[in-house]
């Protein structure tokens, strides 16, 4: 007899879940765009007393800094076409571009970024800071062949990957093999409730990356990220 109410009541949970946006962003408004970037350079000078924003970076150091404050005037570049697109404040961050070009660094600074104002999100119904931590992908693929254990990657629910395309393509844990990135990627894609943030050498589109990781990865990779390159030479070769 009590059956029928159990599943209305059972209904009526899961149209509530699922009426909550996976992830929800709050605006940081308003805030002085000058002010933002000098902050960013003083962070960035923290790292390295040589950093800049200048023509080749400053279109992702702007639009990351609008990304951070929950501004619908963020933008991005089509990953196709590269023209300038309206960006998406609930995706994470593809940035591509040479060696040394501080694809990095844009990751590393942001985050510290993001501590002036204490920026939060809702990623269903928790509240947490945006800020996130940054891994070497070969780090995370020789931690595999250490533990055999990269839960930890699939699950933060913000993360940033750096130099994506440039671990070894397999990594051996007790007689298994896996593609250590591609589980990884193929995990969180599957979650609309994770933010996901990249650097490369390769573009978003390059073949390179569908047969390292599969087309599956590469269409979730662009639903996944906003797009971004910062072009120049390498930062670290500068006087």
């Amino acid at each position: 007899m009590g059956e029928p109410v159990k599943i209305a009541e059972t209904m009526e949970r899961i149209s509530k879940e699922w009426l909550i946006p996976p992830i929800r962003r709050f605006a940081y408004l308003p805030y002085s765009l000058k002010s933002a970037l000098q902050a960013v350079i003083e962070i960035g000078r923290l790292r390295n007393p040589k950093f800049v924003i200048d023509d080749d970076n400053i279109f992702t150091y702007v639009n990351m800094i609008r990304w951070v404050h929950g501004d619908e005037e963020m933008q991005c570049l089509n990953p196709i076409t590269k023209e300038v697109v309206r960006g998406r404040l609930n995706a994470g961050i593809y940035i591509a571009g040479n060696t040394g070009t501080g694809k990095s660094w844009a990751l590393e600074i942001m985050s510290e970024y993001t501590k002036i104002d204490n920026v939060k999100l809702a990623m269903l119904d928790t509240i947490r800071p945006l800020r996130w931590n940054n891994y070497r992908t070969d780090s995370i693929c020789d931690e595999y062949t250490e533990s055999g254990n990269i839960n930890k990657y699939k699950e933060m629910g913000i993360v940033g990957f750096q130099d994506l395309g440039s671990e070894q393509q397999e990594a051996l844990y007790m007689g298994n093999r896996v593609n250590v990135m591609r589980k990884i990627l193929e995990h969180r894609g599957d979650f609309p409730n994770k933010i996901t943030l990249i650097t490369s050498n390769l573009p978003i589109t390059h073949p390179k990356l569908t047969e390292a990781y599969g087309e599956r990865v590469s269409s979730r990779l662009l639903e996944m990220c906003n797009y971004f390159e910062i072009k120049g030479k390498d930062r670290r070769k500068l006087k």
